[in-house]
């Protein structure tokens, strides 16, 4: 949906120049204005006293919300997760001068008072457990305490897939084809694709900063291969593949220190952690690792020729031609010692004061033939979920104020990370700024990864490739686990499709 955007806001500026073209058209012997009498033209008062429409841009994109809602005051109380970046990004904000931050906050107090309902955010633990266990507790509990969850995505789909969260689709005031809404995350990340339990979209910063986003050290890139647009054309083309990606890793490779060895001193094209790199570039392959069968439901796609593929490339990138080697991703990069930094969105936070200009890309794909799909973290980023134990009076107030907070933080949130923390303006037409909507347009998860708690298929080509001394290693590890993963999916989908 938001890759169309462009062309619906163009379209809705020049709807009205096609009416005017056509209600002339209607009328062939009155095409300067109004005919009077004696066959002179002069234009009606009522056509001077037409307004302009407005110009439809980001910050004034209609919902399709009843402007007469109006839910008395009523208390909403959310159960989110207690993590720092839940807590700013997602939930409440706060009035501290940051830009993001003061933008969160305000949101909260246009829908409270757009609504006439109130927020009361009850914040949980921030530990990535100990949250979860405390929300299953309340779910089973079956009370009426929260008309609301927060809650990282990955965590929603192993609830959901156990009865415990409304379908939105059945219920009011959710337009899922309205551009902050991310459809195609949800149609990859969901059990069975005619119900929506959880919805991902701008109401939650937190899967927006999860995207994946892979920074380049701009004068290293000029130092060695010259102009850097040829890397940004090469992502507009299409032809920025994994394996483009480890020419100019391998090419940029020096003995710094001249020891004859790669070490921490030498400069590379990255840098890893066992946990983070290898995960995330497999998870924005391009690859989905799951097909849909005749009824809707997921079946594992992940050994076959690209994934076999993926497998030994991975491998290929982190052990052999001095590509990458292990160490601190982040500090290697500010220090000037990576070309690339494969990261989240949310990785611009810390690059705030580097000393030098940096670049952003989307992460690689495959091959040219894929599309770019940047998950990297986005199924650890929040989502949101109603309870089917919640009160049923206060559920039409619940869904009509999680569709305006999600379309005024896509308004007013999203614009003010552009221009703050990404430090790029929405409507700006640089490189950078294509670059950051290109990866926004791609937000994702494969299914592989939403369904990470429930069935342990997230990590798979970090556990079979991380620590391995050969290329075969994720053909190897798949012969083991095949049949385990299979038969938890197997069995969950069993067990799910005896839901009431």
């Amino acid at each position: 949906m938001k890759k169309i955007l462009s062309l619906l806001l163009c379209l809705a500026v020049l709807l009205p120049t096609f009416a005017a073209c056509s209600n002339n058209a209607a009328d062939p012997g009155n095409s300067d204005g109004a005919q009077n009498p004696s066959g002179n033209t002069a234009p009606s008062a009522e056509a001077e006293a037409a307004p302009e429409e407005p110009e439809i841009t980001r910050a004034n994109y209609p919902d399709t919300l009843s402007p007469d809602l109006n839910f008395d005051g009523v208390t909403l109380s959310i159960n989110a997760f207690g993590s720092e970046n839940c807590i700013n990004y997602d939930c409440t904000g706060e009035l501290t001068g940051d830009v993001v931050l003061d933008a969160v906050y305000n949101r909260n107090i246009t829908v409270e008072d757009r609504l006439n309902v109130k927020l009361n955010y009850v914040f949980g633990s921030a530990d990535w457990d100990g949250f979860p266990a405390s929300v299953a507790t309340v779910l089973q509990a079956g009370t009426d305490d929260y008309d609301l969850i927060v809650e990282e995505s990955s965590r929603l789909f192993e609830q959901s897939i156990q009865g415990y969260f409304y379908d939105f689709l059945t219920l009011d005031n959710i337009n899922l084809e309205q551009p902050w809404w991310y459809s195609e995350m949800m149609e990859e990340s969901q059990f069975d694709n005619t119900k929506r339990f959880f919805l991902n979209g701008d109401i939650c910063l937190t899967v927006f900063m999860g995207a994946s986003a892979m920074y380049f050290n701009k004068p290293v890139f000029t130092d060695y291969f010259g102009d850097v647009n040829a890397l940004y054309d090469s992502v507009l083309d299409g032809t920025w593949t994994y394996d483009k990606f480890a020419d100019y890793c391998r090419g940029v490779y020096t003995d710094v220190n001249g020891d004859g060895k790669a070490d921490a001193g030498d400069l590379m094209g990255f840098r890893y952690e066992q946990w983070g790199v290898p995960n995330h570039m497999s998870m924005s392959t391009g690859l989905t690792y799951a097909l849909r069968d005749s009824e809707g439901f997921p079946i594992l796609d992940i050994y076959t020729e690209n994934g076999i593929k993926w497998g030994e490339t991975l491998y290929r990138l982190l052990y052999t031609d001095n590509i990458s080697m292990l160490g601190a991703k982040q500090d290697t990069f500010i220090a000037g010692k990576s070309l690339f930094f494969p990261g989240m969105f949310e990785t611009a936070l810390v690059l705030r004061d580097v000393d030098f200009e940096y670049g952003m890309v989307p992460y690689p794909k495959l091959d040219e033939s894929l599309d770019y799909l940047c998950g990297a973290a986005t199924a650890n980023g929040c989502g949101v979920a109603i309870p089917v134990s919640a009160n049923a009076e206060r559920i039409s107030a619940t869904t009509a104020t999680v569709e305006a907070l999600c379309a005024e933080a896509y308004r007013k949130v999203v614009p003010a990370w552009y221009d703050t923390a990404l430090k790029i303006k929405y409507s700006d037409a640089t490189i950078d700024a294509q670059m950051v909507d290109i990866i926004y347009n791609h937000i994702n998860s494969p299914f592989i990864m939403m369904a990470d708690k429930a069935l342990g298929t997230g990590s798979i080509y970090t556990n079979a490739v991380f620590g391995s001394s050969n290329e075969g290693a994720f053909a190897s590890w798949w012969a083991k686990n095949e049949k385990l993963l299979v038969k938890k999916l197997e069995k969950a989908l069993d067990s799910y499709k005896k839901l009431p």
